[in-house]
C-alpha cells in the first residue's frame, strides 16, 4: 500500500466521521421522536433520545417564547409544549422580518432551519404567515426527502466505508455522490422553494406566483426575507472536499500500484459495515411503522385542497363516524390545553386584557393579542351576532383562511368564542 492509497483512506475516513457526527447519528437517534411527541406517545420515546437531543442543541436557536429553564432540555420542552426541532445539524436558514415582529421582541426575525430530516425554529409562526399569504405549511415541502434522508445517509456512509476498505474502480466512481452532496441538496431545496411559490391557495392577501429567494435577501408582500447557509451546509462542503481529495488520491495510487488481492480481513470489515447498515435501517423502518409515517405522508400528499373539499358532496356521518369525530375533537382540546402555558408569552399575556386559551391559539396570531388586528383585520367593536354569523359561515363553507382553525370546534365553542370577542371593546 503506497502513500497515496493511505492518504486517500485517511481523507475518506474524515469525511465519514463528519457525516456520522453531523447527520447520521442525530437523525437516526431522533428518528420517529417528532411523530411520537405529536401523537402524545412520549412514553414510547427511548431514554437515549433525551441526552442525544440535548447534546446537539448546544448553541442552537430557541424560540423567543420558550422559557429559559426549558431551552435545551427535551424533557422540559415536551412538558411545556414547546416547539421541538430535529437534532441533526441545520443546513439552511430562512427567516422573515416584518413590522408586526419588532426587532426588540424578535432580534433574529422569524428563522426556520432546514435539516436533512426535518425542520426547527419558528415553524409555527412561519406557517401562520404562509397561511396568510396563501402558501402551504412548511411540513408539506420535501416530505419524501425528509422521510428517506436517514436511509440515504446510511447508504452514503456504507459507500465511504467500502471506499476505505477496498481498492475497486467501480466503487471509487461512486464517490461522485458525496462530492456532489451540496449540489444535490441545493437542487432539491430550490425545487421545493419553487413549488411553494407556485402552489398558492387563497390567502388573506393575494400574491402572484413567485420564486422565493434561495440565497440572499428578498421580499414577499410586506415581509423581508433572508436565506443563507448555516453550519450543516458548510460541513457538507467539507465532506465534499475531502471526498474529492480521497477520490483523486485513490486514482493516482492505482496508477502506480496494481490492485491488491482482497483478503479475509477486508471481507470481515465489509460484512460488519453491511450488518450495521442493514440493522440500523431495519430499526428505523420498525420505528416508521410504529409511528405510522406512511399514513402521515399519505394524508399530507393526498389531502384534497380546501376549495375542492368544499365542492364534495357530504353525506350524513354514521354513528361510528360521529364518535370518531368527537374523539378527534376531544384530542384537539386536550392538545390545546397542553399548549396554554407555552402560549402565555406568545399571545395572551402581552395583550391589554386576559383572553382564553381558545382565542390565544386560534385567533391571536392573525388578529392580535387583544383583537387589535395584526395580519388579519381588527376584531374590536364587532357584535356577538356578527362574529357568530361569520364564524358559522366559515365553518359551513370551509373557508380557506379559517377552516384549519374552526374545523374541529363545535357550535357551542364557536358561540363562546364569539361572545368573548364581542366583549373586547368593553375591556
Amino acid at each position: 500500500m503506497n502513500i497515496y492509497s493511505l492518504m486517500a483512506r485517511f481523507f475518506a475516513f474524515i469525511a465519514l466521521a463528519l457525516l456520522m457526527y453531523g447527520f447520521i447519528i442525530p437523525s437516526v437517534g431522533f428518528h420517529g421522536t417528532p411523530e411520537r411527541i405529536k401523537d402524545s406517545k412520549v412514553e414510547d420515546i427511548p431514554s437515549y433520545v433525551y441526552p442525544l437531543w440535548n447534546f446537539y442543541q448546544k448553541g442552537r436557536y430557541f424560540s423567543v417564547n420558550s422559557p429559559e429553564k426549558s431551552k435545551g432540555d427535551l424533557k422540559k420542552m415536551i412538558e411545556t409544549s414547546e416547539e421541538i426541532g430535529v437534532a441533526s445539524l441545520p443546513i439552511w436558514n430562512f427567516s422573515l422580518e416584518a413590522p408586526n415582529y419588532p426587532k426588540e421582541a424578535f432580534p433574529h426575525g422569524l428563522p426556520v432551519f432546514i435539516h436533512f430530516d426535518g425542520l426547527s425554529g419558528e415553524v409555527h409562526e412561519m406557517n401562520t404567515i404562509n397561511h396568510y399569504v396563501g402558501m402551504a405549511h412548511m411540513e408539506r415541502g420535501g416530505i419524501y426527502e425528509r422521510a428517506l434522508a436517514p436511509y440515504a445517509l446510511i447508504m452514503l456512509a456504507i459507500l465511504l466505508a467500502f471506499f476505505i476498505i477496498y481498492n475497486n474502480k467501480r466503487i471509487d466512481r461512486l464517490m461522485i455522490v458525496p462530492v456532489c452532496l451540496p449540489l444535490l441538496f441545493m437542487g432539491i431545496y430550490a425545487y421545493w422553494l419553487y413549488w411553494f411559490g407556485h402552489t398558492l391557495h387563497g390567502g388573506a392577501i393575494s400574491i402572484e406566483p413567485f420564486m422565493p429567494v434561495i440565497w440572499g435577501n428578498g421580499k414577499v408582500a410586506q415581509f423581508s426575507t433572508h436565506a443563507y447557509p448555516v453550519i450543516g451546509f458548510w460541513l457538507m462542503v467539507v465532506i465534499s472536499f475531502f471526498s474529492l481529495i480521497a477520490w483523486r488520491l485513490k486514482v493516482r495510487a492505482l496508477k502506480y500500484q496494481p490492485i491488491e488481492k482482497v483478503n479475509w480481513v477486508q471481507h470481515l470489515l465489509m460484512f460488519t459495515v453491511l450488518s450495521m447498515g442493514i440493522g440500523t435501517s431495519a430499526y428505523m423502518l420498525k420505528t416508521d411503522i410504529e409511528v405510522d409515517i406512511f399514513g402521515k405522508i399519505s394524508s399530507l400528499t393526498n389531502a384534497p385542497k380546501v376549495n375542492e373539499a368544499a365542492e364534495m358532496a357530504v353525506s350524513e356521518p354514521s354513528k361510528s363516524e360521529k364518535e370518531a369525530m368527537q374523539k378527534e375533537r376531544d384530542e384537539q382540546r386536550k392538545e390545546q390545553d397542553l399548549k396554554v402555558k407555552a402560549l402565555e408569552k406568545r399571545a395572551g399575556s402581552a395583550g391589554k386584557f386576559k383572553v382564553s386559551s381558545m382565542y390565544k391559539s386560534n385567533c391571536a396570531p392573525c388578529h392580535g393579542v387583544s383583537g387589535e388586528g395584526n395580519m388579519g383585520p381588527k376584531l374590536v367593536g364587532l357584535s356577538r351576532d356578527a362574529i357568530l354569523k361569520k364564524l358559522l359561515e366559515y365553518k359551513a363553507n370551509e373557508h380557506e383562511m379559517h377552516i384549519a382553525v374552526i374545523e374541529y370546534m363545535s357550535e357551542e365553542e364557536i358561540e363562546k368564542l364569539a361572545k368573548e370577542i364581542a366583549q373586547f371593546e368593553a375591556q
